[in-house]
């Protein structure tokens, strides 16, 4: 017999009131964004969706770090990269709003929630290992930075521009190691990145095969950041086989390799394979130590990396072809041809007035926000890159400038931080999270290397991908030390139950 029925009032839970209103706000919002489409003002649809993402993220914390993966692996920082793949390079959340960003908006927002909700069930507790502390001493670093340039005459604008990739990789830290509370999360993130990075090679190739007749054909396809992105991809997989991490994210990422790594070659660039290089050598040298049982294969491996080298290194050093790509990048180190040899006699005469710029600065550095003195002779492509008058390509110099010693220094504890904390998990006793121990590893390595060359430190979306690898491995961490509870037994739903079904 029912409430009603017995002549009791009829109560509506919450659950059926909060569904109600997800429901018709659904409907509303489907029928206004269909409107902004059929208008011409399909640009809007995004900030529309937005409105609804705060109920979600309130409801469910833990999409925060499938939210920040998702979209930093995804959606460009230039709306001019990848000009023809216009179904992520349109999407306005990292650019737009004058001075400010809409992905600004996003990082807040998690921010607040975050704070609204700490001390529940909703959220974990806090990180406060030592990688915490040299993030909150790479801050207060930037903090100084950002003073002193200001202080100094610098744009706030500009200033804004250049700490927004530090602010992100300390929001996106703590957002994902307080929000991946159980073993679902973690591979539900885990599934989050493959499919975006798969997703991203997609994109790549078809924007090769559309311009690969074009004369002159373009440089690149995508971003810089596609190198280490789809570097990350290759390392994840070798981490899985390394562990033996079976299941079907194992078999999704093994089967999409080859095409992310045609990928990789289609979007030419030098840099993506010093990075691949130096991933797999992370990969070599801690799988030697934290997989004793692994270092026959792991010494089989690096053999038949030697021995490809060998053949592969002298077929195609003189070669431009796509193939060519790898041996190209080495090739233009070493003995580069005209177009290679232009760009890097550009970067030695960046690096000289960089070098004149630090010595200018003394020990706080110059700030952020002030203009790079080019006081020696250097040719000017500020109207191909319109950043080039405040960020350099490299990266080492530029925190040197920006911060001072103690800046750089800041910025290097982090990253040696991150480096070792990725190296202890890789020695975890659960094979799943030592996999993702390495991978971070790898990816922090890769990580400077992209920083030395091309401006890989101020690119948001790699900030963002940093922030939420170094807090998925504090949540490993946690949840290495917490026992087993009845939700990590349960099986998780959809492409989740996927990753359990080999296990």
């Amino acid at each position: 017999m029912t409430a009603a029925a017995a002549g009791q009032p009829f109560v509506v839970s919450r659950t059926l009131v909060v569904g109600g209103w997800l429901v018709v706000g659904s409907l509303v919002a489907g029928l206004a964004a269909g409107q902004l489409v059929v208008g011409g003002r399909g640009n809007l649809v995004v900030p529309l969706a937005l409105v609804l993402f705060p109920v979600a993220l309130w409801k469910r914390f833990e999409i925060a770090p499938l939210v920040l993966a998702g979209t930093a692996l995804t959606i460009e920082q230039f709306p001019e990269i990848g000009s023809l793949g216009s179904l992520t390079t349109q999407i306005p959340l990292f650019h737009g709003l004058g001075g400010f960003r809409p992905s600004d908006l996003m990082a807040l927002l998690m921010l607040t929630v975050y704070v609204a909700r700490s001390g529940t069930d909703a959220v974990g507790p806090a990180p406060r290992s030592a990688l915490a502390k040299a993030i909150l001493f790479l801050l207060g670093a930037v903090a100084v930075g950002l003073a002193v340039g200001i202080g100094g005459g610098g744009s706030s604008r500009v200033a804004l521009t250049e700490i927004r990739p530090y602010l992100y990789l300390a929001v996106a830290y703590l957002v994902v190691s307080t929000a991946i509370r159980t073993r679902r999360h973690v591979r539900a993130l885990l599934w989050t990145c493959v499919l975006a990075i798969a997703f991203k090679a997609c994109q790549a190739l078809y924007i090769f095969l559309a311009v690969r007749n074009l004369n002159p054909r373009p440089e690149a396809v995508l971003g810089h950041e596609e190198s280490l992105f789809f570097a990350t991809f290759v390392c994840l997989t070798m981490a899985l086989w390394l562990f033996d991490v079976r299941g079907h994210l194992r078999t999704t990422v093994t089967v999409l390799t080859p095409v992310v790594v045609l990928a990789d070659l289609a979007n030419g660039r030098r840099v993506a394979w010093l990075i691949l290089a130096a991933g797999l050598i992370v990969l070599i040298v801690v799988g030697l130590v934290a997989v004793p049982r692994r270092r026959k294969f792991l010494w089989r491996f690096a053999f038949v990396l030697t021995a490809f080298s060998v053949v592969y290194f002298p077929a195609y050093w003189n070669k431009t072809g796509g193939f060519a790509q790898p041996a190209r990048a080495f090739h233009s180190a070493l003995a580069p041809d005209p177009r290679d040899a232009a760009s890097n006699l550009y970067r030695v005469q960046e690096d000289a007035n960089l070098n004149l710029n630090i010595r200018e600065a003394g020990h706080l550095g110059k700030g952020f926000g002030v203009p790079i003195d080019y006081a020696l002779p250097i040719v000017d492509i500020s109207d191909i890159d319109p950043y080039i008058a405040y960020i350099p390509h490299n990266g080492v110099l530029y925190l040197f400038m920006r911060m001072g010693v103690y800046g750089a220094a800041a910025f290097w504890c982090l990253v040696a931080a991150a480096i070792v904390s990725g190296c202890r998990l890789a020695r975890s006793g659960d094979s799943e999270f030592a996999a993702v121990g390495l991978l971070i590893a790898s990816v922090v390595t890769g990580y400077t290397i992209l920083g030395l060359n091309d401006q890989g430190f101020f690119y948001y979306r790699v900030a963002i991908l940093l922030g939420v690898l170094l807090g998925l491995g504090e949540a490993l961490v946690r949840l290495s030390k917490a026992p087993a509870g009845p939700v990590d037994a349960r099986p998780a739903p959809g492409l989740v139950l996927a990753g359990e079904a080999g296990r």
